[in-house]
């Protein structure tokens, strides 16, 4: 038998039966030590011995070399947001040196520095972050608290331990949650008591972890009567098995209940006999402890009530004012309370047992509990504890009309709601209303605030009372509320209450307010993409268009990002929508709160319209950067849509797929709102590279979109592209005229940089033989073209009439082509534009002057990897007796996508553990991409990186 066993033991019986259990945490902590992370929960009935498992596991980690962190919910302070988080991971950061700390608080764990330090402190600066940023800043700084990151390859193995996560805020729960999917790469076991049967805000995270595929849940079961008999005759030698099964009965087998009712026994002085505890119920042996506290000294009840009251951890100095006892006397009742084993000894002072006090709060009656958590939260306010620590006592007292009340719960409601908590802000201004309040319209706006960020529909009725109070008398609270209100609408899928209530807003402010501005931004998010709204949103932006075009365009950046893109549709010159883009993005990259990266897309895909892919892809880095700063996931997976769109057209396909990949990283944390535009894009890629497989399955990924959103026709377009490529013109033909049409009809937009589904359903019309629709569609494509002006656009429509012109292809047109695309960063349209020209001359006998195009084509196409455009070039030129090397798949064209990417991050400096922050995957993953990627490349490390990307577009990334 071991330490660890003989310790167990000798443990005062609450660990019999409990081999299983003690051997999973063992294991759990032996390959945390190994370098493999686990994920245990304990889960089962108040008195299980949850709390006993936890504590033995924390005494073999510090016996096995592991670092202990370990935190606790507690009922009163689940309004306090990350702070079970903050109880776990300040110490070590507070207690590291300058040089250590600098290390936890690297990437993005410098997000978790103004939450774990004090403001200014240890010299450490970081921007504001948003609370999924410090989420996931959290989450690196364990990581690197394991020492994933150290050099020398060693871990730092850790035991992350929670009691009680029953009653952790629920932003705490969410940081386990992510954790919990990082921990099979980390040197790491986290272990989670939770208590069966309570009704906790974080309920679904906790179902989540308990079903972690990287762990287990232990459910320790009610002691058998054997183990029950044990326990009695250690406390009683001389009784005998019907005793045992009597306290089995009354127990239940719960191990805390068998002690309490074996004390109590001892205590009352009752006859150890099987009639003594006959009928017997978990309840009353409860209500014996309670009993038997009343009869130690007065000032002990006392001095328990407060503990119960201000909660385990209390200061002895804190519970005695509470319990108006002079210092001495406290000592006494404490000491006096620990020999009766109600509390433990020492200083802080906490119950044996979260049942015991439980039972002693309960005792209280109510109207003396809710006065004796006004005076705990006056004594908490005195020594300077923060209104976090305040507002939980406030919550559980009586209304009193108190502003100073009012005050400390808006100011702790506005804390959790900054630090990701919305469900715990909500419950804060919920107490706060209670009190009589003049300010109540105010506080239902910040409540609707709360519910609309967690997702809470109800806030649509917080926004209706308060709008009702409110009245006209204050025009910018009632036009904040009515924007509110909109959301709210827009949400739950009402776009014309939406719609209503952003007129009404923006009908009580003058136009050239700014906030004006703002609403009428949001305004128009709703209705650009709602087809009934348009004919109003274009009223609304039609002086605003024309204040633009005149050299006068609105200060607000939100409302520039929708100018720009309106303006770029309706065919204004490129200058001018880069000028409002580059004004809208002049700060930073549209920063939440402006759609998690939306409105940025916006300004992106107008400068991609009006063929500025030099721009769009300066922008789009920029906002890969901004994201990836602030740790917004939808930000990143936005940004990154849109730099896949400007290198698309480049030619740079293989980054492009990479950026690509990364923007999935939203649709596999479940959002799927830009699953339509990245599945789509993700297509034409696929189709590009000549893998018609792949972009079959893109398109089952672009499938899951509204059927009248607008992503739909880019969906219908992709599918055309694909029906042309697998020579079905027929589908081809129809699925562009519906994509036109529905982009048109419903959303009056008809613009070739968008979409040029005309030149599609021209080569359709071509391939089905009908020569006179096809010419027909090209020339309307051109015509378009021209009318728009984008030199991208308008080779396209030259390339296409060329193509379809009959009796033959027109020569001069798909010169021209290839003439307007050579002066525009639209690589791959030129390299198409220069085959087809190519091809053209060598069917119409020109050899000699077909054999440059071709060259150049193969060259382009076979640098971009767009396989089949150099396939085709290659039989052209092989007809005029040329064989082209043909290029193997090696090098830079075999990597995938990710192995891409990482060898471009590592190409330009990036250490494994920052690339690993930046595409929010671990350093195992980029690891074996980079290992791949090298056997690929034929190198054996990073320094060969440049020989082996040089002359390549991807090098550039």
């Amino acid at each position: 038998m071991d330490t660890w066993a003989d310790e167990r033991v000798g443990s005062a019986g609450e660990l019999l039966e409990r081999e299983e259990e003690l051997g999973a945490l063992r294991a759990a902590i032996d390959a945390a030590r190994d370098g493999a992370g686990t994920v245990v929960v304990l889960q089962g009935p108040p008195g299980v011995g949850k709390t006993r498992l936890l504590a033995a596991a924390d005494h073999y980690a510090r016996m096995a070399g592991l670092r202990v962190l370990a935190g606790r919910g507690r009922e009163l302070e689940r309004q306090i947001a990350l702070g079970v988080a903050v109880e776990l991971l300040s110490p070590p950061v507070a207690a590291a040196d300058a040089r250590e700390r600098a290390r936890l608080l690297t990437g993005l764990a410098a997000l978790t520095a103004p939450l774990l330090l004090e403001a200014g402190a240890h010299g450490i600066t970081a921007p504001t972050p948003t609370a999924d940023a410090t989420l996931l800043g959290l989450c690196w700084l364990t990581a690197h608290l394991s020492g994933w990151d150290l050099p020398d390859g060693t871990s730092r193995p850790v035991l992350l331990a929670v009691d009680d996560a029953q009653w952790a805020d629920a932003a705490s729960l969410r940081f386990l949650a992510m954790l919990a999917d990082r921990v099979d790469e980390l040197a790491l076991t986290l272990v989670i008591t939770v208590r069966e049967g309570e009704d906790g805000s974080g309920e679904s995270m906790l179902h989540k972890l308990a079903a972690h595929p990287h762990g287990r849940l232990l459910t320790p079961a009610p002691l058998t009567t054997g183990a029950v008999n044990l326990l009695v005759t250690s406390a009683f030698p001389a009784a005998d098995g019907e005793l045992g099964a009597a306290v089995a009965r009354a127990s239940g087998g719960n191990p805390f209940l068998v002690g309490e009712l074996l004390r109590s026994l001892r205590a009352d002085g009752l006859s150890p006999v099987p009639s003594a505890v006959a009928g017997l119920l978990p309840d009353t042996v409860l209500r014996s402890v309670l009993a038997r506290m009343a009869r130690l000294p007065a000032e002990a009840g006392r001095l328990a009530a407060a503990v119960a009251v201000l909660g385990d951890g209390t200061p002895l100095r804190r519970a005695a004012a509470h319990a108006t006892l002079d210092l001495p006397s406290a000592e006494r009742a404490a000491d006096v309370l620990a020999e009766a084993h109600l509390l433990l000894p020492g200083n802080p002072l906490t119950f044996t047992h979260p049942l015991i006090a439980a039972a002693v709060h309960a005792d209280v009656p109510a109207f003396e509990r809710a006065r004796a958590h006004r005076r705990a939260a006056d004594l908490l306010a005195a020594d300077g504890e923060g209104v976090d620590r305040v507002a939980g006592h406030l919550l559980a007292t009586e209304p009193a009309g108190d502003a100073a009340t009012v005050a400390v719960l808006r100011e702790a409601s506005g804390r959790a709601l900054r630090r990701g908590d919305p469900a715990a802000a909500a419950r804060l201004l919920h107490r706060a209303l209670a009190e009589p309040a003049r300010e109540r319209g105010e506080l239902l706006v910040e409540l609707a605030r709360a519910q609309l960020t967690g997702g809470d529909m109800a806030a649509h009725d917080s926004l209706t009372e308060a709008l009702t109070l409110l009245g006209r008398a204050a025009p910018h609270e009632r036009a904040q509320a009515l924007g509110m209100l909109a959301h709210a609408c827009h949400a739950r899928g009402d776009f014309p209450a939406g719609a209503a209530a952003s007129e009404e807003a923006l009908d009580l402010l003058p136009p050239h307010d700014p906030v004006w501005q703002g609403l009428l931004a949001d305004y128009l998010t709703i209705a650009t993409f709602y087809p009934p709204l348009l004919a109003k949103a274009d009223l609304r932006l039609l002086p605003v268009l024309a204040a633009a075009r005149g050299a006068n365009p609105p200060s607000r950046p939100s409302l520039l990002a929708h100018v720009a893109l309106r303006l770029a549709l309706a065919g204004d010159p490129a200058c001018d929508v880069r000028r409002l883009a580059d004004a809208a993005l002049a700060d930073d990259v549209l920063p939440p709160p402006a759609g998690h990266g939306a409105l940025t897309g916006i300004v992106l895909h107008a400068l991609v319209i009006c063929g500025e892919l030099d721009a769009a892809q300066q922008a789009a880095d920029a906002a890969v950067t901004a994201a990836r700063r602030r740790g917004d996931l939808l930000a990143y997976a936005n940004a990154n849509y849109h730099r896949a769109l400007s290198r698309y057209h480049q030619g740079a396909l293989a980054p492009a797929l990479a950026d690509l990949a990364a923007a999935q990283t939203a649709h596999a944390a479940g959002w799927s709102a830009g699953n339509g535009w990245i599945g789509s894009l993700l297509a034409q890629l696929h189709l590009e590279r000549g893998d018609l497989a792949a972009a079959r399955e893109a398109l089952r990924l672009a499938d899951q979109h509204p059927a009248v959103s607008m992503d739909a026709a880019l969906v219908l377009h992709a599918r055309a592209r694909l029906a042309l490529a697998e020579h079905d013109p027929s589908t081809a033909f129809a699925a562009a005229r519906a994509a036109g049409r529905h982009l048109e009809q419903d959303y009056r937009i008809d613009h070739p940089g968008l979409l040029p589904w005309r030149t599609t359903a021209a080569l359709a019309a071509h391939h089905l033989g009908d020569h006179r629709q096809a010419q027909e569609l090209a020339d309307q494509a051109l015509d378009r073209a021209r009318a728009v002006g984008v030199a991208q656009a308008v080779g396209v429509a030259l390339r296409t009439a060329g193509t379809v012109a009959r009796p033959r292809p027109d020569l001069d047109r798909l010169a021209e082509a290839a003439a307007v695309l050579r002066g525009t960063p639209a690589a791959l349209e030129y390299a198409h534009s220069l085959v087809d020209l190519g091809a053209a001359l060598r069917r119409s006998g020109q050899r000699d002057a077909c054999r440059e195009p071709l060259r150049q084509g193969l060259a382009l196409a076979d640098g971009m990897h767009a396989r089949p455009l150099a396939e085709r070039a290659r039989t052209e030129l092989h007809g005029i007796g040329v064989r082209p090397r043909r290029t193997a798949v090696e090098g830079v064209g075999a990597l995938t996508p990710a192995e891409s990417r990482v060898a471009l991050l590592a190409l330009h400096g990036d250490s494994n553990s920052q690339i690993a922050q930046a595409l929010f995957i671990t350093t195992k993953t980029v690891e074996t991409h980079l290992a791949r990627a090298y056997r690929k490349l034929a190198i054996s490390n990073r320094g060969q990186l440049q020989v082996a990307f040089a002359h390549h577009p991807q090098s550039q990334a």
